[in-house]
């Protein structure tokens, strides 16, 4: 890597400058730039509601299941494509812009599943 890296005479290369004492490191290079894209089934409740010759003293009874985050399809590699809003203050005030679409390795979505009764008495 260190032979194929950016160097002002080496300009198309194929990894940005591995040495971090150069004067070019700081600079934005679009190698870090992933594709982020994904689909993500975030939220599904299946329900059914008694028939009132089942509830008896039940008025209004359902019974549901629900599933949350069950799938999520991306090439992304890091841990989850939905990147959390940056909340960072720099020299210059709010810099949170500078930081959209940073992965910062934050947790990723949890899978819930959920069972569920909803009645009236």
């Amino acid at each position: 890597m260190l032979a194929n890296s950016w160097t002002p005479e080496h300009p198309d290369s194929k990894y940005p400058r591995l040495d971090v004492n150069d004067l070019y490191s700081h600079a934005l290079s679009s190698y870090y730039v992933k594709d982020g894209s994904y689909t993500r089934l975030q939220n599904v409740q299946l329900g059914y509601n008694i028939p009132s010759s089942f509830k008896g003293w039940l008025q209004a009874t359902r019974v549901y299941v629900q599933g949350e985050n069950l799938f999520t399809k991306t090439k992304y590699e890091g841990l989850d494509p939905v990147l959390p809003p940056a909340n960072v203050t720099g020299p210059a005030g709010d810099i949170r812009d500078q930081y959209r679409g940073v992965d910062r390795g934050s947790y990723p979505s949890s899978r819930i599943f959920s069972v569920g009764i909803v009645t009236s008495f």
